[in-house]
């Protein structure tokens, strides 16, 4: 989860996040080098095991910016572990491990849970609701919306100044 929300955080340089997962992942007394096997192998064993299929199109990025769109770890992670102790009967904090591909499986299939609902309104498309109805999701969306990060706010406080000139 840690890994996620670093590559997610808008204020680590990208430059730097390659480094930063590496030493978040190996024990340092491994030494391991950064090199773009090494990015690779995180990212295969992020993606459970999974390679990317560039000649298909799958996993350009797109899932991961959903999601980052969807959720974050860190903001809902009351939420998730709600989730996980209600469906699944695992307690995420006392239990003393749990294989990532194994979370994430148990992540990905998640339901009928008030984590699932506040994803739902994030991610609700509200062009084609009555009015009444498009009030209230944009209310539930504004409620549960991400915090923004700062670097993401200059961005937009940039943009803004742009197009205002």
């Amino acid at each position: 989860m840690r890994y996620e929300c670093l590559l997610t955080d808008g204020d680590v340089p990208e430059w730097e996040k390659s480094r930063l997962a590496a030493e978040l992942i190996f024990p340092p007394e491994l030494h391991v080098p950064l090199t773009r096997d090494t990015s690779g192998f995180l990212t295969w064993f992020y993606r459970g095991g999974k390679h990317t299929d560039e000649s298909s199109g799958e996993d350009s990025g797109e899932y991961f910016l959903e999601s980052r769109l969807s959720y974050r770890f860190d903001e809902d992670f009351p939420l998730i572990y709600a989730a996980f102790l209600e469906l699944n009967g695992i307690d995420l904090i006392s239990i003393p491990y749990l294989h990532w591909w194994k979370f994430r499986s148990l992540f990905l299939g998640l339901h009928d849970c008030k984590f699932c609902e506040v994803v739902g309104y994030r991610t609700a498309d509200t062009s084609e609701m009555s009015e009444k109805m498009k009030e209230r999701y944009e209310t539930l969306q504004e409620a549960y919306a991400l915090p923004v990060s700062v670097t993401a706010r200059r961005e937009i406080e940039r943009a803004r100044a742009f197009l205002e000139n």
